[in-house]
């Protein structure tokens, strides 16, 4: 035997690895959205307690598919040490186990910006509900008014879509995708989502202050300037401005794209002009209470809607003559 068949036979083949596709966070994003479209054609259909059900579903599968996109060892259990080789793409031909809800929803706390214990423990009453309805002989969904849960759906479903780089359009469907049935919900998804997330953070900065704390935190906030908050803005926009926070009555701020302006005065000795610019809001952000907010219908249920105007001096621009030579 030569040096090179002995060193061919003590070397080790490279251990097969596999895309653990059932894990993706595609894959699981993708049947979420399919539960999605069946919780709101059972809703269009007035049956609640389906609705409930593929609710319930999909928002778990969404949940999962928020953590796998950071890493598919996020969803697996790992009582057994192979299902995380599994979760890395090593073939060792073990059914992998997914962790329970309870434990994805933990985690989301973690993972998801301003997904605090309110979401956790409201995700966690929802599958554990569906739990009941599926595995015991408890009616759990009926006679469950729909604003006692559905609020808390839409408002846990657009934090982790948004945590995603994803919108409730992206899940739901698109105008030019999906049937208009679906459709006549998106308005009143997302003013319970908003509605929902106004609520609790008020009851979380509420819980966390006393009167005192509290004053002294919207005595601070008056100080405030926007241009120190720009990147907690998604949208890149023309112009922010104060505003009373909905939650916490803290100076925060909108933020919106010029929509029109009218020139008010014009001063053609100096050659400037004072002109009023009318701003539309797009999107809020509370610096403290960390409320975020963004679209019309959200900002309409908030109150804040409203445009917002503001007057500017600017110099004149005069057209060049012709004919006159």
């Amino acid at each position: 035997m030569n040096d090179t068949e002995r060193k061919d036979k003590h070397t080790k083949s490279a251990p097969s690895k596999h895309d653990p596709a059932a894990l993706s966070a595609d894959a699981l994003f993708g049947k979420s959205r399919v539960f999605a479209h069946r919780a709101l054609k059972a809703k269009d259909s007035v049956d609640h307690e389906v609705f409930q059900m593929w609710a319930a579903l999909a928002l778990e599968l969404l949940a999962k598919a928020s953590l796998a996109k950071i890493h598919p060892c996020l969803v697996v259990d790992s009582v057994n040490p192979n299902s995380l080789l599994e979760a890395c793409g090593f073939n060792t031909n073990t059914p992998v186990k997914t962790v329970d809800a309870n434990v994805v929803f933990a985690r989301l706390k973690h993972t998801v910006p301003n997904f605090g214990t309110p979401n956790a423990e409201a995700c966690k009453r929802i599958s554990a509900r569906r739990n009941a309805e599926l595995h015991s002989g408890h009616a759990a969904f009926s006679g469950m008014l729909l604003e006692a849960w559905e609020g808390e759906f839409w408002s846990a479903a657009q934090l982790i879509l948004i945590s995603m780089a994803l919108d409730l359009e992206a899940w739901v469907g698109a105008e030019s995708r999906i049937p208009m049935e679906l459709l006549r919900h998106l308005r009143d998804i997302k003013t319970q989502a908003a509605r929902q997330r106004i609520a609790d953070a008020k009851a979380t900065f509420l819980k966390d202050h006393n009167k005192k704390e509290v004053e002294v935190l919207q005595t601070a906030s008056k100080s405030f300037n926007s241009f120190s908050y720009l990147e907690n803005f998604r949208y890149y926009l023309d112009n922010h401005w104060e505003q009373i926070c909905p939650a916490c009555a803290c100076t925060a701020f909108l933020g919106g794209d010029r929509a029109d302006e009218e020139v008010i005065d014009q001063d053609f000795s100096t050659g400037y002009e004072t002109v009023t610019q009318f701003f539309s809001p797009m999107e809020f952000y509370c610096p403290t209470c960390l409320l975020h907010l963004e679209g019309e219908d959200a900002l309409h249920e908030a109150g804040l809607a409203d445009d917002y105007s503001e007057d500017s001096e600017r110099e004149m621009e005069y057209e060049p003559d012709y004919g006159n030579d």
